[in-house]
């Protein structure tokens, strides 16, 4: 018997939270041996999970494919026999683990394991951490045990307000005490002023497309752009790098609580995970939401820190105009708004930085114990 299944991935914006809610258990005392995530053998996971220590198994369920390519379709083809066989071994899984409850983090991985749960009466939580829920989720918490949630005022039934799971070398970082040390580690001077761009875990064409504009304005400046651009796009040719001004650009960071504790100014997508990452540490960003993403939760998420004054909101057209590379620079010159931002983005992230997520886990896990005792 295991204490809890941790499930969902496709994506590091739902695998990364997962990674995170393992750490929170283990946190709280449960034996990392006590605990297992199920994912998808198609997305990130596998990768991700490389060097993560919870024991796993990964499901053939895949996504559906939008594009009509071949591949594509052969694929959405394959899609009702990859979800018959991951609902079958999923309930496997289940019988041979007899898991104290399932904490679903969404994606269409999530559904095998979470509708096992629902069917044997195991609690399920569903932790949701944009500000509008994704589809998976909303389809499971109608009859999960309860719906951790990031924002206030959710929409989810039996909903708790948790803050959003983030990894342990975040939610204890401080960022001026690890920021010389950041830098070092890093290549980059004390002295430098430091922008940081980065579009989420696949990469963004349009905020990528700014860098070349961002890196001419910086010229003759003592400054840093680190581009974390997104594997898909490590290979586009170089920009031109102008005098002064040191340009670092790598498909992927896994050293992120370094880059927060190193960098002055981040502009970045909107993500959950972004978004949650930026107030537990306490930087100033420039938020760029993509305009495609569902219901534009990016845009919501992203007013949560730019309403408060904790961040900037621009658009993607801004990437082309010049506006976001002028705010940026803006926002360099201007080291007490920064302060303020990164300050008042902190004081945010407390919610994120509490135990309230493993809490509520356990909470759903004691009261099903409970009643089964009674039930005896």
């Amino acid at each position: 018997m295991v204490y809890a299944v941790v499930t969902g991935g496709g994506t590091s914006g739902h695998v990364i939270p997962a990674i995170a809610i393992c750490e929170l258990l283990v946190e709280a005392g449960h034996p990392v041996s006590d605990i297992r995530y199920v994912g998808s053998r198609r997305g990130v996971e596998q990768e991700l999970m490389r060097s993560f220590e919870v024991a796993a198994e990964y499901l053939p369920i895949s996504g559906l494919q939008r594009s009509w390519t071949i591949r594509g379709m052969a694929r959405n083809v394959l899609l009702p026999w990859r979800l018959l066989r991951s609902r079958i071994l999923a309930r496997g899984l289940l019988k041979l683990w007899s898991p104290g409850v399932v904490v679903s983090v969404g994606g269409y991985a999530s559904e095998p394991m979470s509708r096992a749960a629902l069917a044997a009466h195991v609690p399920l939580v569903c932790v949701s951490y944009d500000r509008i829920p994704g589809l998976a989720t909303r389809r499971q918490a109608k009859r999960a045990t309860i719906s951790a949630v990031a924002f206030e005022g959710s929409s989810l039934p039996r909903s708790v307000l948790t803050g959003a799971p983030v990894r342990e070398q975040l939610r204890g970082l401080d960022v001026s005490a690890s920021r010389a040390l950041s830098r070092s580690m890093l290549g980059i001077s004390l002295d430098a002023r430091m922008v940081v761009v980065m579009g989420g875990s696949l990469g963004s064409g349009v905020l990528n497309s700014m860098v070349a504009d961002l890196l001419l304005e910086m010229a003759g400046t003592q400054s840093v752009v680190y581009h974390i651009c997104g594997q898909r796009f490590a290979r586009d040719s170089m920009p031109h790098i102008p005098a002064g001004v040191q340009y670092v650009r790598v498909g992927y960071e896994d050293r992120m609580a370094d880059v927060y504790s190193a960098l002055d100014v981040l502009v970045s997508r909107a993500g959950a995970s972004s978004v949650a990452e930026i107030a537990t540490v306490g930087v100033a960003a420039v938020l760029i939401p993509w305009p495609d993403a569902a219901d534009g939760h990016q845009e919501l998420n992203a007013r949560w820190l730019t309403d408060a004054g904790a961040g900037i909101l621009m658009d993607d057209a801004a990437c082309v105009d010049g506006r976001a590379v002028a705010q940026v620079t803006q926002l360099l010159a201007d080291s007490d708004r920064v302060s303020i931002m990164a300050r008042t983005a902190y004081q945010l992230g407390a919610i994120h930085r509490s135990t309230a997520l493993v809490k509520a886990i356990e909470g759903a896990a004691h009261a099903t114990v409970a009643r089964g005792t009674m039930d005896d």
